[in-house]
Protein backbone atom coordinates (compact mmCIF):
# COMPACT_ATOMS: atom_id res chain seq x y z
CA UNK A 1 0.00 0.00 0.00
CA UNK A 2 1.30 3.43 -0.98
CA UNK A 3 0.02 6.70 0.41
CA UNK A 4 -0.58 8.99 -2.56
CA UNK A 5 -2.26 11.77 -0.57
CA UNK A 6 -3.23 12.07 3.09
CA UNK A 7 -4.50 15.62 3.63
CA UNK A 8 -7.92 15.96 5.21
CA UNK A 9 -10.80 18.18 4.10
CA UNK A 10 -8.72 19.83 1.37
CA UNK A 11 -5.27 19.46 -0.20
CA UNK A 12 -2.55 20.87 2.02
CA UNK A 13 0.79 22.50 1.27
CA UNK A 14 2.59 19.18 1.70
CA UNK A 15 0.07 16.65 0.43
CA UNK A 16 -2.83 16.03 -1.89
CA UNK A 17 -6.11 14.90 -0.38
CA UNK A 18 -6.87 11.27 0.44
CA UNK A 19 -5.71 8.55 -1.94
CA UNK A 20 -4.14 5.16 -1.33
CA UNK A 21 -2.77 2.71 -3.90
CA UNK A 22 -3.01 -1.01 -3.13
CA UNK A 23 -1.02 -3.38 -5.34
CA UNK A 24 -1.13 -7.17 -5.51
CA UNK A 25 0.18 -9.51 -8.20
CA UNK A 26 0.35 -6.67 -10.72
CA UNK A 27 -3.20 -5.42 -10.02
CA UNK A 28 -3.61 -1.83 -8.82
CA UNK A 29 -6.58 -0.65 -6.79
CA UNK A 30 -7.15 2.91 -5.60
CA UNK A 31 -8.93 3.72 -2.37
CA UNK A 32 -10.18 7.27 -3.01
CA UNK A 33 -8.65 9.85 -5.31
CA UNK A 34 -9.14 13.24 -3.68
CA UNK A 35 -8.32 16.73 -4.87
CA UNK A 36 -4.77 17.06 -6.16
CA UNK A 37 -3.95 13.32 -6.03
CA UNK A 38 -3.97 12.30 -9.70
CA UNK A 39 -0.64 13.93 -10.53
CA UNK A 40 1.27 12.41 -7.60
CA UNK A 41 -0.32 9.04 -8.40
CA UNK A 42 1.72 8.93 -11.60
CA UNK A 43 4.89 8.59 -9.52
CA UNK A 44 3.70 5.11 -8.53
CA UNK A 45 1.47 3.81 -11.33
CA UNK A 46 0.52 4.64 -14.91
CA UNK A 47 -3.06 5.85 -15.26
CA UNK A 48 -3.93 3.04 -17.67
CA UNK A 49 -2.74 0.43 -15.15
CA UNK A 50 -5.33 1.28 -12.48
CA UNK A 51 -7.74 -1.64 -12.27
CA UNK A 52 -10.48 0.02 -10.24
CA UNK A 53 -11.22 2.86 -7.83
CA UNK A 54 -13.27 2.56 -4.65
CA UNK A 55 -14.65 5.93 -3.59
CA UNK A 56 -15.57 6.01 0.06
CA UNK A 57 -17.95 8.97 -0.29
CA UNK A 58 -18.91 11.96 -2.38
CA UNK A 59 -16.86 14.71 -0.72
CA UNK A 60 -14.33 16.29 -3.06
CA UNK A 61 -11.34 15.51 -0.85
CA UNK A 62 -12.03 11.84 -1.60
CA UNK A 63 -13.08 11.76 -5.27
CA UNK A 64 -12.41 15.02 -7.18
CA UNK A 65 -9.33 13.86 -9.12
CA UNK A 66 -11.04 10.85 -10.66
CA UNK A 67 -11.90 13.07 -13.63
CA UNK A 68 -8.22 13.97 -14.02
CA UNK A 69 -7.27 10.30 -13.92
CA UNK A 70 -9.78 9.67 -16.69
CA UNK A 71 -8.11 12.37 -18.76
CA UNK A 72 -4.73 10.70 -18.34
CA UNK A 73 -6.28 7.39 -19.38
CA UNK A 74 -7.86 8.95 -22.48
CA UNK A 75 -4.42 10.11 -23.59
CA UNK A 76 -3.09 6.58 -23.10
CA UNK A 77 -5.96 5.21 -25.21
CA UNK A 78 -5.15 7.65 -28.01
CA UNK A 79 -1.58 6.37 -27.87
CA UNK A 80 -2.70 2.76 -28.29
CA UNK A 81 -3.62 1.49 -24.82
CA UNK A 82 -6.75 -0.65 -24.53
CA UNK A 83 -7.42 0.12 -20.84
CA UNK A 84 -11.11 0.97 -21.46
CA UNK A 85 -13.50 2.70 -19.06
CA UNK A 86 -12.35 3.05 -15.46
CA UNK A 87 -14.31 0.85 -13.04
CA UNK A 88 -15.65 2.92 -10.14
CA UNK A 89 -17.34 1.65 -6.97
CA UNK A 90 -18.86 4.39 -4.88
CA UNK A 91 -21.83 5.84 -3.03
CA UNK A 92 -25.26 6.27 -4.56
CA UNK A 93 -24.79 10.05 -4.44
CA UNK A 94 -21.52 10.04 -6.40
CA UNK A 95 -21.22 12.89 -8.87
CA UNK A 96 -23.20 12.54 -12.10
CA UNK A 97 -20.02 12.87 -14.17
CA UNK A 98 -19.08 9.39 -12.95
CA UNK A 99 -22.42 7.77 -13.77
CA UNK A 100 -23.31 9.45 -17.08
CA UNK A 101 -20.11 8.94 -19.12
CA UNK A 102 -19.94 5.22 -19.94
CA UNK A 103 -17.02 5.71 -22.31
CA UNK A 104 -14.95 6.95 -19.38
CA UNK A 105 -16.38 5.19 -16.32
CA UNK A 106 -18.13 1.94 -15.44
CA UNK A 107 -19.81 2.92 -12.18
CA UNK A 108 -21.29 0.57 -9.60
CA UNK A 109 -23.01 1.64 -6.40
CA UNK A 110 -21.30 0.29 -3.32
CA UNK A 111 -23.10 -2.20 -1.10
CA UNK A 112 -22.22 -3.99 2.10
CA UNK A 113 -20.40 -7.23 1.43
CA UNK A 114 -17.49 -8.53 -0.59
CA UNK A 115 -16.01 -7.67 -3.98
CA UNK A 116 -13.41 -9.59 -5.97
CA UNK A 117 -11.26 -7.06 -7.84
CA UNK A 118 -8.57 -8.94 -9.69
CA UNK A 119 -6.64 -10.86 -7.03
CA UNK A 120 -7.83 -8.52 -4.25
CA UNK A 121 -10.76 -9.37 -2.00
CA UNK A 122 -12.53 -6.28 -0.63
CA UNK A 123 -15.18 -6.09 2.07
CA UNK A 124 -17.21 -2.89 2.33
CA UNK A 125 -19.15 -1.58 5.29
CA UNK A 126 -21.25 1.56 5.53
CA UNK A 127 -20.01 3.85 8.30
CA UNK A 128 -21.23 7.05 9.93
CA UNK A 129 -20.46 9.97 7.62
CA UNK A 130 -23.50 10.40 5.43
CA UNK A 131 -23.22 7.59 2.89
CA UNK A 132 -19.63 6.50 3.36
CA UNK A 133 -17.99 3.13 2.79
CA UNK A 134 -15.02 1.82 4.73
CA UNK A 135 -12.90 -0.93 3.15
CA UNK A 136 -11.23 -4.11 4.35
CA UNK A 137 -8.57 -5.40 1.96
CA UNK A 138 -7.73 -9.13 2.02
CA UNK A 139 -8.33 -9.25 5.78
CA UNK A 140 -5.05 -7.35 6.16
CA UNK A 141 -5.73 -3.62 5.70
CA UNK A 142 -8.72 -1.70 7.04
CA UNK A 143 -9.34 1.83 5.76
CA UNK A 144 -11.85 3.70 7.90
CA UNK A 145 -12.51 6.50 5.40
CA UNK A 146 -14.43 9.21 7.32
CA UNK A 147 -16.59 8.04 10.20
CA UNK A 148 -17.46 8.67 13.79
CA UNK A 149 -17.02 5.69 16.14
CA UNK A 150 -19.61 3.06 15.30
CA UNK A 151 -20.25 -0.68 15.44
CA UNK A 152 -19.73 -1.07 11.69
CA UNK A 153 -16.14 0.16 11.72
CA UNK A 154 -15.33 -1.85 14.83
CA UNK A 155 -16.57 -5.02 13.15
CA UNK A 156 -14.73 -4.27 9.91
CA UNK A 157 -11.44 -3.51 11.67
CA UNK A 158 -11.45 -6.52 13.98
CA UNK A 159 -8.22 -8.46 13.65
CA UNK A 160 -6.76 -6.35 10.84
CA UNK A 161 -3.00 -6.10 10.50
CA UNK A 162 -2.83 -2.48 9.40
CA UNK A 163 -5.44 0.11 10.35
CA UNK A 164 -5.46 3.19 8.10
CA UNK A 165 -7.60 5.56 10.14
CA UNK A 166 -8.52 9.19 9.92
CA UNK A 167 -7.44 11.45 12.78
CA UNK A 168 -9.47 14.59 12.27
CA UNK A 169 -9.24 16.15 15.70
CA UNK A 170 -8.48 15.71 19.38
CA UNK A 171 -10.37 14.15 22.25
CA UNK A 172 -10.31 17.54 23.96
CA UNK A 173 -12.54 18.88 21.17
CA UNK A 174 -15.30 16.56 22.32
CA UNK A 175 -17.03 13.89 20.19
CA UNK A 176 -16.79 14.76 16.51
CA UNK A 177 -19.81 14.19 14.32
CA UNK A 178 -18.86 12.05 11.36
CA UNK A 179 -15.15 11.87 12.20
CA UNK A 180 -12.65 10.10 14.44
CA UNK A 181 -10.41 11.95 16.82
CA UNK A 182 -6.83 10.73 17.11
CA UNK A 183 -7.87 9.14 20.40
CA UNK A 184 -10.75 7.39 18.68
CA UNK A 185 -8.33 6.01 16.07
CA UNK A 186 -6.02 4.76 18.81
CA UNK A 187 -8.85 3.09 20.71
CA UNK A 188 -10.08 1.45 17.51
CA UNK A 189 -6.58 0.09 16.89
CA UNK A 190 -6.44 -1.30 20.42
CA UNK A 191 -9.89 -2.89 20.19
CA UNK A 192 -9.16 -4.42 16.79
CA UNK A 193 -5.70 -5.63 17.92
CA UNK A 194 -4.10 -4.03 14.87
CA UNK A 195 -0.35 -4.42 14.52
CA UNK A 196 0.13 -0.96 12.99
CA UNK A 197 -1.97 2.21 13.04
CA UNK A 198 -1.45 4.78 10.28
CA UNK A 199 -3.09 8.14 10.95
CA UNK A 200 -4.40 9.91 7.87
CA UNK A 201 -6.88 12.62 6.77
CA UNK A 202 -4.43 15.02 8.38
CA UNK A 203 -5.72 18.57 8.32
CA UNK A 204 -3.04 21.10 7.47
CA UNK A 205 -4.01 23.49 10.26
CA UNK A 206 -3.65 20.90 13.03
CA UNK A 207 -0.61 19.80 15.04
CA UNK A 208 0.12 16.40 13.55
CA UNK A 209 2.65 15.43 16.20
CA UNK A 210 0.03 16.08 18.84
CA UNK A 211 -2.37 13.81 16.92
CA UNK A 212 0.34 11.16 16.86
CA UNK A 213 0.92 11.48 20.59
CA UNK A 214 -2.77 11.24 21.43
CA UNK A 215 -3.28 8.08 19.38
CA UNK A 216 -0.05 6.50 20.63
CA UNK A 217 -1.17 6.80 24.24
CA UNK A 218 -4.01 4.30 23.70
CA UNK A 219 -3.34 2.31 20.51
CA UNK A 220 -1.32 -0.56 21.98
CA UNK A 221 0.66 -0.86 18.73
CA UNK A 222 3.11 1.26 16.72
CA UNK A 223 1.52 4.43 15.31
CA UNK A 224 2.83 6.48 12.39
CA UNK A 225 1.63 9.50 10.48
CA UNK A 226 0.71 9.02 6.84
CA UNK A 227 3.00 10.94 4.50
CA UNK A 228 2.97 11.04 0.69
CA UNK A 229 5.06 8.16 -0.62
CA UNK A 230 4.82 6.05 2.54
CA UNK A 231 4.82 2.41 1.48
CA UNK A 232 3.73 -0.48 3.67
CA UNK A 233 4.05 -4.17 2.87
CA UNK A 234 0.78 -5.85 3.80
Amino acid sequence: MTVVGCAGSDPGPDSAASSYLVEKDGYRLLLDLGAGAAGPLLRYAAAEDIGAVILSHAHSDHWADVTQLSYYRSKAIREGSDCGPLPIYGPSDMNDVLTSNPDDFTSTYAAAGELELGPIRVRLARVEHGECWASRIDDVLCYTADTEPCAAIEELAEGCGVLLAEASGFDADGPMRGHLTAGDAGRLAAKSEARLLILTHLRSWQDHLRLLDEASQVAGCPVVLATPGLRVAL
